[in-house]
């Protein structure tokens, strides 16, 4: 038998990252032992995963029997998250047999505590097989900046083609008789670039924009990485010992 409590100080921060993986899957798993927490979604097509670690020193507590997976209805935590403030830290309790996991919103000032039970179950599957990559391309920007490029892309199609090569980066979306493009460098507006050999590929701009707009608003950076029809890897900077990472399929065109 497994029991698990983990209480973590960073609520708003841990709603934006619970609407993001709402957003790829209503379900996926949590894992916790003594390092911390290790959670992954795909989208129920398999062409987007999302990666979330938290290690044991981001909590406030973390007490386990037992190394645990749970499968989580991610679509009602995120629900419940909606409801806490920036003052909340939020605590999660789980025990093997449980059909649900207890969520309490814990008012850091008042001492006041809310607790709803969100849909969960322990799970056999311990063990993510993240995607292997060997990145030709990898650039920085801005949150604010990647928040720019798929609003403006997002008028004209629902992809976009990405290529790096020489010292930029050229963003690319077009449909019938409608074109946009961004061609980005160091400082113009990329913080970084590396462009180790020239990578072309195209990604869904309905799952890109679906999963980074809620984290964009407390991330610092966002660092992109791909190669020429391979996936598209975006982690994002996080203050502090957490770490969001996406990976996005590519599609043909």
């Amino acid at each position: 038998m497994a029991k698990v409590k983990a209480v973590y100080s960073s609520g708003t921060k841990f709603k934006r990252i619970a609407q993001a993986l709402a957003r790829i899957n209503d379900e996926g798993i949590l894992y916790f032992n003594k390092d911390g927490l290790l959670s992954w979604f795909f989208s129920p097509d398999k062409t987007v995963l999302g990666v979330f670690r938290v290690s044991s020193t981001a909590f406030d507590e973390l007490s386990i029997d037992n190394d645990i997976s749970i499968t989580l209805d991610m679509s009602e935590l995120s629900k419940v998250l909606k409801r806490s403030t920036r003052n909340d830290k939020i605590s999660m309790e789980y025990s093997t047999g449980n059909s649900f996991m207890r969520v309490t919103l814990i008012d850091e000032k008042t001492g006041v505590e809310r607790s709803f039970e969100v849909s969960a179950g322990e799970s056999e599957e311990n063990k993510l097989k993240e995607i292997k990559m060997s990145p030709t391309a990898r650039f920085v920007l801005s949150s604010d900046d990647i928040n720019t490029l798929i609003k403006d892309a997002d008028l004209i199609s629902d992809s976009i083609k990405i290529t790096g090569k020489d010292d930029k980066i050229i963003v690319e979306s077009n449909s019938e008789e409608r074109f946009y493009q961004w061609i980005m460098k160091k400082d113009n507006p990329l913080q970084e670039i590396n462009i180790e050999e020239e990578a072309i590929s195209t990604y869904s701009l309905n799952a890109l924009k679906a999963s980074v707009e809620p984290i964009t608003t407390v991330a610092e950076s966002v660092t992109l990485e791909f190669s020429t029809d391979f996936p598209l890897k975006i982690e994002f900077s996080i203050s502090g010992p957490e770490e969001f990472v996406m990976y996005i399929a590519p599609i043909s065109t």
